[in-house]
């Protein structure tokens, strides 16, 4: 592989060193599949998407943030080295952490917007729910063709198939599991972090040395419906001294997600870049009229009879989508040269937030809710926009349920751990717990702003 240490500075974790002798034997191998075409592609996928439109220094890339979790996930390999002592399993530990290293792999360009594209695209289309990012993720790790199965192969034929059943999977088989999955894996220690500090809000700090020092492992008991036996999952959970810095993760968590992640502005652009992507894929049949060429990998991987190939999705990154906005700025489609013109001059719709006018009651909510959408519904995804993202203490904005092993937990002394809202003298408040649901519109002309907002009010029909 090489001889010789390698190095990258990093502005989160300072120095982060490639030891040739490392006790895990996965620096080298991790070294060599950075240099694939695969990884390299994460270089131009930002981590935030549009978020730059509203924080100018979130320009962070996956590609920073991947390398980030693995160097985070040797940090928690070591907790689990300590916890299994003479039962340590170094190939396992190796599989989990190449499986950090490239837990992003599949992420396609935009972040959000390029999601909620799919989505909707698959559900025009009457087909089934689009993959999932772990699902690409997969294929591009298991491609025979491609740069990172030939480095996996050279050294184990194995690894390449136990590293992608390892990223699909939704629950922890064992405590190595834990490190890319539980509710402080080396993902969110790393972007949580990462995140706050290259959008600059002062939401919140996480001592992640203090909180790392005061790790556990504990088997949670986990009872589903209609299962004669509980199982058992294994994570990780903190120690009592620990339980202060907890709270400040989980607060600051809260806060990335209300201030930077679902901030008004910033959704607005990713319904516009979904918008848009939508139109390209309705003319995907007719090129021409958008001003793009047929092996565009936009019109490839859009058209109904694409097949999602893995071939054209590695050629999909932000460069490529901002490619299109240019030309699409002139083409001769007037949604899309609107949409676009919009995007790239930097020119943010028009927000109508009912959750900030109602959101204390839920009956008038509802209401206006149902006012709305007779109001919009002819005109949504043309001039106007919805947006209804769910988000809580502990759920991403999509609004997943939350399992076990996904909350944080705090050892006492005495039996099972607790979950940090069970204590007594918390700072963190229940009801953050339940999933919340914001309601926005969005309108391309102050007019249909002000008349949405008249109907929000009941002033007209």
């Amino acid at each position: 592989m090489t001889d010789r240490n390698r190095r990258l500075r990093d502005p989160i974790h300072g120095l982060i060193v490639f030891d040739k002798n490392d006790r895990y034997e996965t620096d080298m191998l991790a070294w060599r599949l950075i240099q694939t075409p695969e990884f390299q592609r994460l270089r131009r996928i930002r981590q935030l998407g549009v978020s730059e439109f509203v924080f100018p220094g979130a320009t962070h890339t996956r590609f920073a943030h991947s390398i980030g979790v693995y160097h985070n996930a040797r940090k928690l390999m070591q907790v689990v080295r300590d916890t299994e002592g003479a039962d340590f399993k170094g190939d396992r530990a190796r599989v989990v952490l190449i499986a950090a290293l490239l837990h992003d792999l599949g992420h396609g360009p935009l972040s959000h917007g390029f999601e909620g594209a799919r989505k909707a695209l698959a559900q025009r289309r009457g087909g089934r729910p689009p993959e999932k990012h772990e699902t690409f993720t997969a294929r591009l790790v298991l491609d025979p063709e491609g740069g990172i199965r030939q480095v996996l192969d050279h050294l184990d034929p194995t690894l390449a198939d136990d590293i992608a059943r390892l990223i699909q999977a939704e629950d922890p088989s064992d405590i190595y599991h834990a490190v890319v999955s539980s509710s402080f894996d080396a993902d969110r220690l790393d972007y949580l972090v990462r995140d706050r500090y290259m959008t600059g809000t002062g939401a919140g700090s996480i001592d992640d040395e203090w909180l790392i020092d005061n790790l556990g492992t504990y088997d949670l008991r986990e009872c589903q419906d209609n299962d004669p036996e509980p199982r058992y999952v294994p994570t990780f959970v903190f120690k009592a001294r620990g339980r202060q810095a907890a709270e400040d993760f989980l607060l600051s968590r809260y806060r990335l997600y209300t201030q930077v992640y679902l901030h008004r502005v910033t959704r607005g652009f990713e319904q516009m870049v979904s918008a848009l992507l939508l139109r390209i894929a309705e003319a995907a049949d007719e090129p021409g009229r958008l001003g793009l060429d047929e092996a565009h990998p936009l019109i490839r991987f859009l058209r109904p009879d694409s097949g999602e190939t893995i071939t054209d999705y590695r050629e999909l990154d932000d460069a490529a989508v901002w490619a299109a906005v240019e030309r699409l700025r002139r083409c001769d489609d007037g949604q899309a040269r609107m949409l676009a013109s919009r995007l790239w001059h930097r020119e943010p719709l028009k927000a109508l937030d009912i959750s900030d006018s109602f959101g204390h009651d839920l009956e008038k909510l509802e209401n206006v809710r149902k006012r709305l959408k007779r109001h919009t519904d002819e005109k949504l995804g043309k001039t106007v926009f919805r947006d209804e993202p769910n988000y809580s203490l502990y759920t991403r904005a999509a609004g997943e349920v939350t399992k076990p092993h996904k909350k944080v937990r705090v050892l006492t002394g005495e039996g099972a751990p607790w979950e940090i809202t069970d204590f007594p003298d918390t700072v963190i408040d229940k009801k953050l717990c339940q999933p919340t649901r914001l309601t926005r519109y969005y309108f391309t002309s102050i007019e249909e702003l002000e008349t949405a907002r008249n109907v929000m009010l009941g002033r007209s029909r």
